[in-house]
């Protein structure tokens, strides 16, 4: 961010509107927007030979920050013109920055008001000289000599803001960080406990549950060394879970000001003020701004807060409702298979099944087709039944001479 010129102008006590007998005047430096963060490059991978940089403000433990350089091959150096990366903390724009508040108004504007005011030519060419030698284009001075004197009568338009300034004493380490690749320090914590460092997964997080709910304060303090010296991006999800229901343990706990807890809380960008109670919302957001969240995360954070989930349902900006329906026996009843009463307009064609008594199997098809043949099996005899009752009811005379007939005529079958 390129720092600005401006000429700060005081007038002498006995100035006003129509007069004005002479006034100081000096060159400052600073930035009309405030600067909220010096960080200006994402995602550090450690290069062989880099020269990093911290900046004041940043919270990385000394020690582990040397065992770091030995294993990455890297070197910290306290001098900022030497450095091609730096690292810059939460803390580091607060420690390297003031604001004032002041006033500004054209600098053409007051230099020509001035001149018809004013008649000590020293004074002018010194106005003059500032404006020239700055290349400012305002002017600036407190609330009194802004409204009363230098914009009353001519009616200069003229703003309030807050200027921003480099302390004096950073003001070189600013000039030498420009145009060089600025980090936030969490990209350079995240290296700090290497793989062979504590995981938190599920069976450590119920541990360190265990050891927060102890009315033993010592217990309290190892749960956070054990979280501070943690793989962090590894155990971002429990590490955000114990952080939210164990801040009352944790707040009321001098370790939270511990070098090693503070560089934890250092990579999500806190401090020890930021510890608090946190909705599954807020760790996911937190988590998902280091672009490491995934379904299981999402899966146990349901599961642990769900309850909380559901009350705030309709406020969230996570997770939502998808489908009402009704229970299976009313489905039963209604001969549905789903219904969603939340989308009713996707339902206008709703899935009806047939009320089926028993389940169709091959075996019951197979006795089915039995019982048809034998039906038909029994038809038949039914109807030689018939027909043989009634050649029983003919008279005896016609049955004798069938028989006689059938005895002349014919062969040796010998009828009883």
């Amino acid at each position: 961010m390129v720092m600005e010129k401006y000429v700060h102008i005081d007038l002498h006590s006995d100035c006003n509107s129509d007069y004005i007998s002479g006034f100081d005047v000096k060159i400052e430096e600073g930035l009309e927007n405030n600067i909220t963060s010096f960080v200006n490059a994402e995602k550090y991978v450690p290069q062989k030979g880099d020269l990093i940089y911290l900046l004041p403000g940043v919270n990385i433990p000394r020690v582990k920050l040397k065992d770091l350089t030995l294993n990455l091959g890297i070197k910290v150096t306290r001098d900022s013109e030497k450095a091609n990366i730096i690292f810059s903390g939460k803390s580091s724009t607060g420690k390297m920055t003031s604001s004032s508040w002041s006033y500004m108004a054209d600098a053409n504007a007051i230099l020509e008001f001035v001149k018809s005011v004013c008649k000590d030519e020293y004074y002018i060419e010194k106005l003059e000289t500032a404006i020239a030698a700055s290349g400012a284009t305002k002017i600036c001075a407190d609330w009194s000599d802004m409204r009363n004197c230098l914009c009353n009568k001519n009616k200069i338009d003229y703003e309030s803001t807050y200027i921003y300034a480099i302390e004096s004493e950073y003001l070189e380490i600013y000039n030498n960080i420009q145009g060089k690749s600025v980090y936030d320090e969490s990209e350079l914590i995240a290296n700090i406990n290497g793989d062979d460092s504590t995981i938190i997964d599920e069976q450590v997080y119920q541990q360190l549950k265990t050891m927060f709910e102890s009315s033993d304060d010592d217990n309290h303090i190892l749960a956070m060394e054990i979280m501070a010296n943690s793989h962090y991006e590894k155990s971002i999800l429990y590490l955000q879970m114990l952080l939210s229901d164990y801040q009352y343990q944790i707040n009321n706990s001098h370790t939270k000001n511990h070098v090693n807890f503070k560089s934890m809380l250092s990579y999500f960008n806190w401090g020890p003020r930021d510890i608090s109670s946190r909705n599954a919302d807020d760790i996911i957001k937190k988590i998902d701004e280091k672009k490491l969240i995934t379904l299981d995360m999402i899966k146990i954070l349901y599961t642990e807060y769900q309850d909380s989930i559901h009350r705030s349902i309709y406020n969230d900006d996570v997770f939502e409702i998808k489908e009402i329906t009704i229970k299976q026996e009313y489905l039963d009843k209604l001969n549905l298979s789903s219904l969603n009463l939340i989308n009713l307009e996707e339902e206008n064609n709703l899935e009806v099944t047939d009320p089926v008594d028993e389940i169709v199997t091959d075996e019951l098809i197979e006795a089915a087709l039995t019982n048809i043949n034998r039906n038909e099996l029994k038809s038949e005899l039914i109807t030689i039944e018939e027909e043989l009752t009634q050649e029983q009811e003919t008279p005896e005379e016609e049955l004798n001479n069938n028989q006689t007939e059938e005895s002349n005529g014919g062969d040796d079958f010998e009828w009883f």
